[in-house]
């Protein structure tokens, strides 16, 4: 009796097992890894929500269904690196899409690297992931430090001034945006005449804004992000910088214009790959039907995460197959136009998606017309310049 149990323990597990792969066969599997709870929670939902949009809008591939599976790591990376195992290995997923954090990428780029499986990352800055960290199962989309700071350096060198000061936040992202930022000013005559480095999370502003009165500079620009930025700008208001100088922004998201008001940053300027406005084929529709679901519109995280969500699917779709390594060939080298690039064009010897970079200004009140309509297109600077070449951070391919 106990030998008839245990066989038959053994074929219900068989059973189970040819049923799981037979499921598994018949599914294309997309994975998320964002930030969806705490205060940057709105970068993650908006990724989240525009895979799954991609998902749903792209319906089947290869006549399999697709499915679509998110985790939250919570801006950490070692939670990031543990979320990435369980989707490749518990999930079974064929590719992890977004993934906001430079650390929390490269760990998901290192297990993309070990499980042998795509991870299309859209929403870290860092160049270590098409520099020293490179490898053929990441490709890179959307925006990267470098270009960033590159692209509001090249611009605004010739259209805002020539005297910059800049305050820049105390860690590795602020600091690659300095020397990025600088390098592109002194390539366009532009003078660098101070900066302050600032503490994260800095609630008092005054010194630093005070220092760049003092510099009397054309244009300040602000090397940070989300909370920093917003105190930052309060007090540029305070001390009445902003009436005497342009202001650049490395990043600028429409929740920190709609949280401290859009007339703070009124007038001021930021380099970004993508709008809501740009000429692309399906951006207005896309940016449309998400405002109607989610009552705001996408930032450029968000539609980042949908593009690259419908690229992977399209690859897919030409290579016949869900095959990693045949999946990725189909993307080296590829070039097309959706709603985010137009066109854009995948590097093969780094995998950097390179595309128009934009310079957005921030409109006046007065001058919205729409729900979130706080932008306008002034500007533009062609992909080798806004991303440089391929070579340019030692990028030595690992994988296949």
């Amino acid at each position: 009796m106990k030998r008839y149990s245990a066989v038959l323990v053994v074929l219900v597990v068989a059973v189970f097992c040819i049923a799981s792969l037979a499921k598994a066969a018949d599914t294309v599997k997309v994975g998320l890894i964002s930030v969806l709870s705490g205060p940057l929670a709105v970068i993650g939902n908006g990724e989240a929500w525009s895979a799954e949009m991609a998902v749903k809008d792209f319906g089947t591939v290869l006549g399999k269904k697709i499915e679509f599976v998110t985790r939250d790591h919570a801006y950490n990376p070692g939670l990031a690196n543990e979320k990435a195992k369980e989707l490749y290995e518990k999930e079974n997923v064929d590719v992890i899409v977004a993934c906001p954090n430079s650390a929390a990428a490269l760990a998901v780029a290192q297990q993309a690297l070990l499980h042998k499986k795509p991870f299309m990352s859209t929403s870290a800055g860092t160049t270590d992931l098409i520099g020293k960290n490179c490898n053929r199962y990441v490709i890179k989309m959307n925006y990267n430090d470098y270009m960033l700071a590159t692209t509001a350096g090249l611009w605004g060198a010739e259209h805002l001034g020539k005297r910059w000061y800049t305050i820049t936040t105390d860690y590795a992202f602020g600091h690659d945006l300095l020397k990025n930022f600088t390098a592109a000013l002194a390539k366009k005559g532009g003078t660098h005449v101070g900066n302050d480095m600032v503490a994260l999370q800095t609630a008092d502003y005054s010194p630093y804004i005070l220092n760049a009165l003092k510099a009397k500079p054309d244009v300040l620009v602000l090397l940070n992000v989300g909370s920093d930025t917003v105190n930052a700008m309060k007090a540029a208001v305070q001390y009445g910088l902003k009436k005497q100088c342009k202001i650049v922004h490395a990043q600028l998201f429409e929740p920190s214009i709609k949280g401290a008001g859009i007339e703070i940053f009124a007038d001021n300027y930021v380099a970004a790959p993508w709008h809501w406005k740009v000429d692309h084929p399906g951006a207005r529709e896309y940016a449309d039907k998400y405002l109607k679901l989610h009552n705001e519109r996408p930032h450029y995280m968000a539609a980042a995460a949908y593009s690259a969500t419908w690229q992977y699917l399209e690859a897919v779709k030409r290579a016949g197959t869900t095959n990693p390594e045949s999946v990725i060939k189909a993307l080296e080298g590829h070039t097309f136009r959706d709603m985010f690039n137009n066109p854009g064009y995948i590097r093969p010897e780094d995998h950097m998606t390179v595309a128009k970079a934009y310079l957005l200004r921030v409109k006046r009140p007065e001058n919205v017309k729409e729900k979130e309509d706080f932008f306008d297109i002034v500007g533009s600077v062609p992909p080798e310049e806004a991303y440089g070449p391929p070579n340019l951070f030692g990028c030595q391919m690992k994988g296949f």
